[in-house]
């Protein structure tokens, strides 16, 4: 038996019971379903995906809904844009559709508080634009990091103070089908302290469910908060896609091992997520790197491991889980025998 459990973001890769079984044969422990993409409908098709396999195999694979949360998103695109180095790019708030010269995104307050200068990192960072000007409800942006923009990705723009709700009403929508369907947990994005994670519980208690949240440390202020949120979740998530964002790269794996040391000393499930097989997306087998990093979680202490995109959208997924559970079983035989030798 590992002790490590792997949790799987569910997509169209991972839609037919023939896939989702070799997954959960391959060492998969728990699904996430993610309410910033798909339907209703597509959810609900997951969750009695699951729990038909669950009786069918005598398992008991637990399911996690990820709230959307507060989160600027590029808009609808006609095709997908490849964006130059240096190219002059409009960032509107008309609802329209995107091409190379100009792309919707779904913020709604001033355009004032976004100042000449600031960055603006696209799909977790892959593109970067800077604002050189603003009109009335548009944008002017430089883009200095190229790369390819698709529809509804994530949109950070970085020292600007972005006031929010802790639950949209997307957010609250999404709930409903977390409470009637019973699920296990319920991710609760851009937590920024403890108020945030007592509305969630309060709602969840008022209607007698009994889903654990996890809160998704990915802001300063949750790092400045992290006791307290610590204290009041059921466990964190770390991630790591907006922590690279808002802090310098280079300072997120240090970040992510005092996490999750502190998650130990409380007694919290800690889950690490983001990129951890990134490349198997496409490939069948991962980087050196990317092993080594999923290696080094598990030797932290890490209790989950969540892959997202790899699962999701990826070629192969259940390769993808067997990977991850051929890392844990070794690094894990590597930690009982040195505890062993020191016996």
């Amino acid at each position: 038996m590992v002790r490590t459990k792997i949790i799987a973001t569910l997509g169209p890769s991972a839609d037919s019971q023939s896939i989702l079984r070799k997954m959960i044969l391959g060492g998969l422990d728990a699904v996430r379903l993610n309410f910033s993409h798909g339907t209703d409908a597509e959810h609900l098709h997951r969750i009695k995906l699951v729990r038909s396999l669950n009786r069918k195999m005598k398992r008991a694979i637990k399911i996690m809904q990820d709230l959307e949360g507060y989160r600027i998103r590029v808009g609808r695109l006609r095709n997908e844009v490849l964006l130059k180095k240096n190219a002059m790019l409009y960032l509107t708030q008309e609802d329209i559709l995107g091409n190379a010269k100009e792309v919707p995104f779904d913020y709604r307050g001033p355009l004032r508080v976004i100042e000449q200068g600031s960055l603006i990192y696209i799909d977790d960072g892959k593109i970067l634009l800077k604002a050189i000007a603003k009109e009335k409800r548009r944008l002017k942006t430089r883009v200095l990091r190229a790369g390819v923009l698709k529809q509804r990705k994530g949109i950070n723009i970085l020292d600007v103070h972005l006031p929010f709700e802790a639950l949209t009403e997307k957010d609250r929508r999404d709930l409903n089908v977390a409470i009637k369907y019973r699920l296990d947990y319920v991710a609760q994005s851009f937590v920024r302290n403890a108020g945030d994670i007592r509305l969630l519980k309060d709602i969840l208690h008022n209607r007698h469910s009994e889903c654990k949240i996890l809160a998704k440390v990915e802001s300063k202020e949750a790092l400045d908060n992290i006791d307290e949120i610590i204290n009041e979740a059921d466990g964190i998530i770390v991630a790591r896609g907006d922590l690279g964002i808002c802090l310098p790269i280079y300072k997120v794996p240090v970040f992510q091992k005092e996490l999750i040391k502190k998650c130990r000393l409380n007694g919290k499930p800690v889950v690490v997520a983001t990129q951890l097989l990134d490349s198997m997306t496409e490939e069948r087998l991962p980087t050196r790197a990317e092993v080594s990093d999923v290696a080094n979680a598990i030797l932290d202490g890490t209790t989950h491991l969540l892959l997202s995109g790899e699962t999701a959208i990826g070629k192969h997924p259940h390769k993808v889980v067997e990977m991850m559970n051929k890392i844990i079983k070794n690094t894990e035989n590597y930690q009982r025998r040195l505890k062993e030798s020191f016996e």
